[in-house]
């Protein structure tokens, strides 16, 4: 075999195992078992319509679901299977509405209470599910995942966010240090000005 065929098949190899990787993560080896933490995704990506909501602590099945935009807090938690046992949830944090993805943690209280707590999405769990990064509101370690911006280049982003105000367009981050062309036109994809 010649190196230029072996290089074909070793191609295809890789190929195949991420195919193969991609197709089963998602799925919990053990279904039964909420414990583990792994839930299969509801859907591959959300619409514009749609949020991902990663809901963990006191619920039957830890995972990311995605939910459609302005559903409430008990809809995500209905799909992640509802809460453990008899726990009680305050009815003001249940109705509230899911207009962002957001990191959603049920938390277990004395006498059968809980609480619900909301906080943004990590910045590595936003990247891995495709979430564009607003910049309008990105702290600099969200911006730092961002394709070609390191840490110097994200905080000139929220420096440059600080003295002149929101960006309006995508296409100013331009005036910032640091963003020519090129990095910018890696950055499109993963990037908005809107929640």
């Amino acid at each position: 075999m010649t190196r230029a065929q072996q290089g074909v098949v070793l191609f295809l190899s890789l190929l195949l195992s991420l195919f193969f990787f991609l197709t089963f993560l998602p799925f919990s080896s053990n279904p039964g078992n909420p414990a583990n933490g792994i839930r299969p995704i509801a859907s591959d990506t959300p619409s514009n319509q749609e949020v991902w909501i990663e809901v963990d602590g006191e619920v039957k099945n830890r995972g990311v679901w995605s939910i459609g935009k302005g559903q409430t807090v008990r809809e995500a938690i209905e799909k992640a299977g509802g809460a453990q046992g008899n726990l009680s949830l305050p009815a003001d944090s249940m109705n509230a509405k899911m207009e962002k993805s957001a990191r959603l943690h049920v938390v277990a209280e004395k006498g059968g209470q809980g609480k619900v707590l909301l906080q943004p999405l990590d910045p590595p769990k936003m990247k891995v599910l495709s979430i564009p990064v607003n910049i309008n509101t990105a702290k600099a370690e969200e911006l730092d995942i961002l394709p070609g911006v390191g840490p110097t280049t994200a905080q000139a982003i929220v420096d440059f966010r600080e003295t002149h105000g929101k960006f309006s367009a995508l296409e100013d981050l331009l005036q910032v240090k640091g963003i020519g062309p090129k990095k910018f036109a890696s950055l499109r994809p993963h990037i908005t000005i809107q929640d």
